[in-house]
């Protein structure tokens, strides 16, 4: 075979640019590295961290050849406050963010319909999956400048207690508790008839053990990461395996940066926070979930659900906060009832499924 340099000078000059082509087809090659950073409030050794966001970026950046690098930033080191995550993604700040829709009430009023109690029970792989199919349909218009990647519930909230043992509605009486954010987990622990601590207690665990607050509304795998379990002597939920309601969590990436990707890059976000994706994250927050149960009973804390007609007389105080939510999306112009109907159907075909 001939080489390159003993051809004529014009076809070496036709072989080269035939080279250059060929390089420039090469996966990867001369392509610009784009850099996606994401930022949430938690540490590096919170779940999201490490079973969210990094694998899903290790991922991504596999599936892209390397044309994508997320870099993942912690804690706010970018800057800003927990509340002002869902702005940051909004506007472009950053590219991506973790949050908890806790931390902007009444910003995400379709898809709050998922953290409502008697909505969602506790199988957070089926309510993840119910989300996810009514995104397009029914709650996107939550979600301006933003493309959601993922969004996510945790098993639910149970009631964490200090000292007393509830198994009654009549023993929630006179209880100061804690509330996960504003709005529902408020309504819940003042439908079953304790009251809600006006102070901020940033070391629940502490407050809990002077006996300055009764115990919190959270979901377990919160309270072993906060040391609330160690705090706790007991523990009530709804009933086996049903929790008062769930949290909302936000997986969302600027909506615009999303656009700007070339096509091939955008298949690979979408491939990697499809309906697999929404699975794997719900039995995550379902293992961590009875991993904080587990570490409650090893420390022989005593855990209640409340049964009969306890349970019944709940479920009637509970739908009054149903009510109170149905209510303002009323005066949004919401068909709320319809959301809370849907969003039961569509869980309990992923649940059948």
């Amino acid at each position: 075979m001939k080489s390159i340099s003993n051809l004529p000078p014009a076809l070496r000059m036709a072989a080269r640019l035939f080279a250059f082509f060929l390089l420039l087809q090469a996966p990867g090659v001369y392509a610009e590295e784009i850099v996606l950073r994401v930022q949430h409030f938690l540490g590096a050794d919170s779940i999201p961290h490490n079973a969210l966001i990094t694998p899903w970026a290790r991922r991504v950046e596999a599936a892209s050849s390397g044309r994508i690098k997320v870099k993942i930033h912690p804690a706010m080191t970018l800057g800003g406050k927990a509340d002002e995550l869902v702005d940051q993604a909004q506007q472009g700040v950053v590219d991506i963010v973790w949050t908890a829709a806790a931390y902007t009430p009444g910003r995400f009023p379709h898809t709050e319909v998922f953290s409502l109690p008697l909505v969602h029970s506790g199988d957070p792989v089926s309510t993840n999956l119910a989300i996810m199919a009514l995104m397009e349909s029914e709650l996107i218009s939550d979600f301006p400048g933003l493309h959601p990647l993922l969004v996510h519930v945790h098993q639910g909230h149970a009631f964490h207690m200090s000292s007393r043992s509830v198994a009654s509605l009549d023993e929630f009486s006179g209880l100061t508790l804690r509330p996960p954010g504003r709005g529902i987990g408020s309504w819940i622990i003042e439908a079953l008839g304790a009251e809600i601590t006006k102070k901020r207690h940033p070391k629940l665990p502490k407050a809990m053990e002077r006996g300055d607050l009764d115990g919190a509304l959270m979901s377990f795998n919160l309270a072993q990461s906060m040391g609330v379990i160690e705090a706790s002597k007991s523990h009530t939920l709804m009933g086996d395996d049903e929790f008062f309601g769930t949290s909302l969590f936000l997986f969302l990436m600027n909506e615009a940066r999303y656009s700007s990707l070339p096509e091939e890059l955008r298949r690979v976000i979408d491939d990697n926070s499809g309906e697999a994706f929404a699975r794997e994250m719900g039995e995550v927050w379902l293992q961590a979930g009875y991993a904080g149960i587990a570490a409650a009973e090893k420390q022989s804390n005593s855990i209640n659900a409340l049964r009969g007609n306890e349970r019944e007389q709940a479920r009637m105080r509970l739908a009054g906060v149903v009510d109170l939510w149905l209510k303002e999306r009323q005066q949004q112009g919401i068909d709320g009832a319809g959301l809370i109907d849907k969003a039961r159907r569509t869980i309990a075909q992923q649940q059948g499924e």
